[in-house]
């Protein structure tokens, strides 16, 4: 009976060892209910301010498709910001993406690729683009994990709903079709397009 006893002592003592070792769970990320006011330890938390237009796309953006493959394009870069913008100036602008400008990241390499091309002396903004309102993918968490350790340098990353532009631009690219922006039927409230001054006839 003593030895019983022993034993299953020892079984718990292992548990719990085992119990606190294991890795903390992963919790699914809604972009909905981040975008809402929260509770947080009883205080109000407003919910974020909506994203100018002229910054949606940041310096780096990650698109994560409905199969949780990665796609990665780069702009250059972004001045400081700050102040306030009207809700209009928060639709995103027509930056003429193209299907070649979607790179696939493997998900073994997301953490190395961002090491690699993220410089401490460059002020990245980097957005994750998701497909789909909930982000739950082990690419996700490791790719949130590698832009969390960036941090530091001053970088700055969020999370938000891919836009108009990139759900187009993407769909070419996986199909491998001709891809002519000027043939879309785009959504104009979707999207804001540069002013074109007319040309005049002389």
């Amino acid at each position: 009976m003593k030895r019983v006893i022993i034993g299953v002592l020892i079984c718990l003592f292992l548990f719990n060892c085992t119990k606190k070792e294991s890795p903390k769970e992963n919790i699914p990320y809604i972009i909905s209910q981040n975008n809402k006011e929260r509770i947080l330890n009883k205080e109000k938390i407003p919910p974020p301010p909506p994203i100018p237009g002229w910054v949606f796309y940041g310096t780096n953006s990650f698109i994560i498709d409905n199969d949780s493959k990665i796609y990665y394009s780069q702009r250059e870069e972004i001045g400081h910001i700050c102040g306030n913008w009207e809700t209009s100036d928060t639709i995103p602008l027509f930056i003429d993406l193209q299907p070649k400008d979607l790179i696939e990241i493997p998900d073994n390499c997301i953490a190395n690729f961002i090491k690699a091309n993220y410089k401490s002396n460059f002020k990245n903004i980097t957005f994750i683009c998701s497909k789909t309102d909930t982000l739950q993918s082990e690419s996700f968490f490791v790719l949130e994990k590698a832009l969390k350790s960036q941090e530091k340098y001053g970088d700055y990353y969020n999370i938000r709903r891919t836009s108009q532009e990139e759900d187009t631009v993407l769909k070419y690219k996986k199909n491998n079709e001709s891809y002519y922006s000027d043939k879309i039927k785009w959504d104009k409230n979707r999207i804001t397009f540069p002013f074109i001054k007319p040309k005049l006839n002389h």
